[in-house]
């Protein structure tokens, strides 16, 4: 069993309280200002286009990247800004979310409400700024007018709100883990940007048949073909997102099997990696096969264990020859999986050091992939972090000390100061491994243990090696 002990409510859940606070007042702020500038929404437009929304905010597709949902409700809160106005845009997206029949915490809902409120809202006053009309009060528009008057003016708020829904999921990652706002930001744009603006042009055909071809409030039925056309696309990537992880969680469970002392290693090293990431330039796509890695990087122990040797005392010359083997095992086992390709050079390289006495090839510096070197911190952090056999855990001021004391020989300095810059926002706690998980293991050595990479530096055939 291994616990960690419960931190309280701090600094975070008080900046996250207020960010969605303030969010919700922001929405709540311009659509008061909006009715000066805008008309007042019908009632029955904004009731078609919610309950739309909220259909849609029901459908919304969780797993289409590491904390990244898209919904095809987007499509009704464009539709929204010539339908119904910037006044009007607030309530549809506002609504929108808070009625979504989707279990989620209060916090996470108010939030998804607020900052959709806040994006229509600001596309709604885009669009009448970028010369947008509002389509049933001008039922005679040309196919031209309809180009110029609604077509560009709706593209232009969209892509505007598109923007702002980034950078307010980035200030949303700055409250939670303290993440750079633009380094959110433009992963999440990379990621959604390109589907967005299919549904924009769904949306455009939802105006159209609504008012200029007299269709009304029948287009929402005809428009939920596109939707869900949409929608079965966004959940045909999120399927196989999720048969991905299924399969690296699979594997892990089985090393985990075979080891109950690294139970949850795996797992605190991707989400540490999954910190880190954010801070040296690595995108969202890279960050996942990052997170693949991170899990996936010790694998190859599952070949090696049979062969360590279990004995107490200093680790020897047959213990390091052994488990160096892992890291090329691993990779061996997990040739074929082809959605894994771009996390290989990271299990393979994990245990390298940056003066070059790692292994399997020795590399050295910036020679070591970038995935390897943040693995590498996190690896020897959890470690550090860990009930070991032969210590206790240390804590993370401890613990960072140590890795800074390795920078320029074991660890990347630039990797280092990432870690020691994620958890300044969001505190890393020790992990306990009770006494009864260590009896069943023995006084086994952690490979991991940054005392070990020294003593296999150190190392040489022709040596004996003590502790």
């Amino acid at each position: 069993m291994q616990s960690r002990p419960t931190h309280p409510a701090d600094q975070t859940s008080v900046a996250v309280a207020g960010y969605v606070t303030a969010v919700c007042l922001l929405a709540l702020a311009l659509g008061l200002v909006a009715l000066q500038v805008g008309r007042p929404p019908s009632g029955v437009v904004v009731a078609v286009l919610t309950g739309l929304g909220i259909l849609g905010s029901s459908l919304r597709e969780r797993d289409l990247g590491p904390h990244l949902g898209v919904s095809v409700a987007t499509v009704i809160l464009a539709a929204a800004l010539p339908l119904a106005g910037p006044t009007g845009a607030v309530i549809v997206g506002f609504l929108s979310y808070l009625g979504s029949v989707r279990s989620q915490r209060l916090r996470t809902r108010l939030f998804n409400a607020g900052m959709t409120g806040v994006v229509g809202g600001v596309g709604g006053l885009v669009y009448i700024f970028a010369g947008g009309v509002s389509p049933d009060d001008n039922r005679d528009l040309s196919p031209l007018d309809l180009l110029l008057r609604v077509a560009v003016p709706l593209v232009v708020g969209y892509v505007v709100m598109t923007l702002l829904n980034c950078l307010l999921i980035g200030g949303m990652a700055r409250a939670v883990s303290g993440a750079r706002v633009w380094d959110v930001a433009l992963r999440t744009l990379r990621r959604v940007g390109g589907g967005y603006l299919t549904h924009a042009l769904i949306a455009f055909l939802f105006v159209v048949l609504w008012a200029p071809v007299g269709v009304g409030t029948f287009s929402a039925v005809l428009i939920l073909g596109p939707m869900f056309i949409a929608q079965w696309t966004l959940s045909r990537d999120a399927v196989e997102r999720r048969s991905h992880l299924r399969t690296v969680r699979t594997i892990v469970a089985a090393l985990e099997e075979a080891n109950p002392y690294s139970a949850g290693h795996s797992a605190r090293v991707a989400e540490l990696c999954d910190r880190i990431a954010p801070r040296v330039g690595i995108d969202t796509v890279g960050s996942e096969a990052l997170h693949y890695a991170a899990l996936l990087h010790d694998i190859g122990l599952i070949a090696a264990a049979p062969r360590v040797p279990r004995a107490s005392g200093p680790v020897d010359v047959d213990y390091l020859v052994t488990i160096t083997t892992h890291p090329e095992a691993g990779v061996r086992m997990l040739e074929g999986i082809d959605f894994l390709g771009g996390a290989m050079l990271g299990v393979l390289h994990h245990h390298e050091r940056m003066d070059g006495r790692g292994y399997p090839t020795g590399l050295s510096g910036e020679d070591i992939p970038l995935f390897a070197r943040v693995i590498a911190a996190a690896d020897a952090f959890d470690s550090l972090t860990t009930t070991r056999s032969y210590r206790a855990a240390l804590d993370q001021d401890k613990a960072l000390e140590v890795l800074r004391a390795r920078t320029g020989t074991h660890l990347d300095a630039a990797v280092v100061e990432a870690l020691a810059e994620a958890l300044a926002t969001r505190r890393w706690w020790p992990t306990v491994i009770e006494d009864d998980v260590r009896s069943v293991v023995g006084d086994a050595h952690d490979h991991d243990d940054p005392l070990v990479s020294d003593l296999y530096a150190e190392w040489s055939p022709d040596g004996e090696v003590t502790r």
